[in-house]
Parts: structure tokens; C-alpha cells; sequence
């Protein structure tokens, strides 16, 4: 049985090598798999609440599985409030579901970067905000069916920043070396969730 995953997010997603290292693991279990993807740079849940086309990608797909890897963003605001971040990711399920009622939703939460204290100059410190953030998108799988988390904050804690082979100068994006580092990290937790994929092929994998 086929199954249709979709997979959106921000500039990491934009790269490319991210989304298409994440295909290349799925297809090995799911051979019959349609993929496909849309990612925008500085993008978060706001940005597809207040520019509506953004989810014209993901409607036309009419996935079965949506992978969101957003958050690393709206992290970023000064004034970050989970209360707000939490109503936007209210709004953005609530305008998936409403024209794709069957989607299961896979969110990532971002992994910890870096930021300037001041744009352009002053020192870089860690941004634990993309903690919080983190938090909040587990706090709203909690209460959503149909969803489900990678808490990949947590699997990489420090991880890429103190690995100059994986992440930019820029202390936010990663090396295609990281890119494909964080998609093997994501990808095999994505296929282990119960509920996500269809009983069919479970009980075909389990049969070999």
C-alpha cells in the first residue's frame, strides 16, 4: 500500500539535502511511498496563519502524513510568549484539519542554535527559547489525536553546535554533512510511531 507524506518547514527543510536524506530512509521501508515537500526560509506557524497560499502546496499533495519541522524561528522573538506560540499552532492544525480531516501530523521540535544579542554585532549566545518552543509543541500533541512528536531539542541538545562539521558560521543552519545527520536522527523515530502508518504494512514487516 502506497502512503502520501508530505513533509513543510522553514529554511532547514529549504536546503534540500534535509527533506531528500528523510525520502531516502522512508522509501527503504516504504517502497511504494509518494513523497513530496514545500519548505520557505523564515518561516514558523504565523507565517502560514497569515499567508494563507502557504498551505496551498500542502493541500494540493493531500497528504496522509504531514512531517512539520518549524519553531526555530519563532523562536527567535524577543518578546516570546508560549501562550502565543501555542494559539498559532492551534490555527495552523485547526486549517489543516479543516481541509484534510484524515492527516496525521508529525511535528520536529528545533534543535538548539545560536543567536546575536544584537543583529549583525555582539556576541553569540544559545537561544534556549528553542526549548520552550520544544515544549510547547509537546504540550499541544498531548492534546491533539492524530499527532505525534520527534523531540529532536532533546535528542541533540548541543550536539550540532559543538560539532563545527555539522552546523555554519551562522550557528543556525547546518552543513550537508548535518542536514543528513539530523535526517537519520528523525527519520527512524518517525517510523517507529504506532498509529501512523498504515496496519497493512505493519503486519507485512512483521510477516517477512
Amino acid at each position: 500500500m502506497g502512503q502520501k507524506v508530505f513533509m513543510t518547514g522553514d529554511s532547514h527543510v529549504f536546503a534540500k539535502v534535509y527533506p531528500n536524506k528523510m525520502e531516502e530512509i522512508l522509501r527503504e521501508k516504504y517502497p511504494q511511498m509518494e513523497f513530496g515537500w514545500w519548505a520557505k526560509n523564515g518561516i514558523c506557524f504565523y507565517s502560514f496563519n497569515s499567508t494563507p497560499e502557504y498551505y496551498d502546496s500542502i493541500f494540493a499533495f493531500r497528504p496522509e502524513i504531514l512531517i512539520v519541522h518549524l519553531g526555530t524561528n519563532g523562536a527567535y522573538a524577543n518578546n516570546f510568549s508560549r501562550h502565543a506560540f501555542r494559539a498559532e499552532m492551534e490555527k495552523f492544525y485547526s486549517t489543516l484539519t479543516e481541509e484534510l480531516p484524515d492527516v496525521k501530523v508529525v511535528f520536529v521540535t528545533p534543535f538548539t542554535n545560536k543567536k546575536r544579542k544584537k543583529r549583525k554585532k555582539g556576541r553569540w549566545h544559545v537561544n534556549y527559547k528553542n526549548r520552550d518552543v520544544a515544549d510547547e509543541i509537546i504540550a499541544f500533541v498531548a492534546d491533539h489525536p492524530a499527532t505525534f512528536v520527534v523531540d529532536n531539542n532533546k535528542e541533540v541538545g548541543m550536539g550540532f553546535l559543538k560539532n563545527r562539521e555539522l552546523i555554519r558560521p551562522d550557528n543556525v543552519h547546518l552543513t550537508e554533512k548535518g542536514y543528513e545527520r539530523l535526517a537519520t536522527m528523525v527519520a527512524p523515530q518517525i517510523l517507529e510511531f504506532k498509529g501512523l502508518w498504515p496496519v497493512e504494512n505493519e503486519q507485512t514487516e512483521e510477516q517477512k
